[in-house]
């Protein structure tokens, strides 16, 4: 399916933030450039029903995960049940039959979930609850959703915030791997030259219209 918002305008306060904005996402990496308060954060709240249009459409499928600035992970749970938590709620939720069957049940998401912890270095921490972990920490715990959860729309904000180098070669890599599994990605960020490399596609936008 394709995830298009077109003719978006969104209004906050008395600014228009969003301008007649028509942004297309097929499968694979779609990255949107573009300078701080540009319009980029809320181009994706926007495909995430997270703000009103006041204008325009938005088609996107059920099947989405949003991961914006601030880390979403569940105060009073460790890494590993937030983890469990969200990939039992996916599997739940998902109308897409080949996600849920991804996802497995038992001993099968569980060893998917302890992948995950590992890949994201996160191995000594994943028992304790995320307000206890650094910034870093806590974003890469966020991150790791992406390799628990497999969802037919991911939108990352500014997804190398926080991050070493070797957690951005991890986002790189998950971003490949969504791609060559056809899922459709789009990337908000004003730097990373070097994901344009992977991308398939690529919108600039300024005063909330993008081209």
């Amino acid at each position: 399916m394709i995830t298009a918002l077109r003719g978006a305008t969104v209004i906050l306060g008395d600014r228009a933030v969003l301008r007649d904005l028509d942004l297309e996402v097929g499968p694979g990496v779609t990255v949107l450039r573009g300078p701080n308060g540009a319009g980029k954060t809320t181009a994706l709240r926007a495909l995430a029903g997270l703000v009103p249009l006041a204008r325009g459409t938005c088609e996107v499928p059920f099947d989405l995960l949003y991961l914006g600035h601030r880390p979403q992970m569940l105060h009073g749970l460790t890494v590993r049940e937030n983890l469990r938590f969200f990939t039992e709620l996916r599997g739940r939720t998902s109308r897409a039959p080949a996600y849920s069957a991804a996802l497995g049940v038992g001993g099968a998401r569980e060893a998917r979930i302890g992948g995950a912890i590992g890949r994201w270095g996160l191995s000594a921490d994943a028992d304790r609850p995320v307000e206890r972990l650094s910034a870093g920490q806590r974003r890469r715990a966020s991150l790791a959703r992406l390799d628990t959860e497999w969802c037919g729309l991911t939108l990352l904000d500014e997804p190398f915030a926080e991050l070493d180098d070797a957690a951005v070669a991890l986002v790189h890599a998950s971003l490949a791997s969504a791609r060559d599994r056809g899922d459709a990605v789009l990337v908000a960020s004003h730097g990373h030259a070097d994901l344009d490399e992977i991308a398939g596609r690529i919108y600039r936008i300024d005063d909330g219209r993008a081209a």
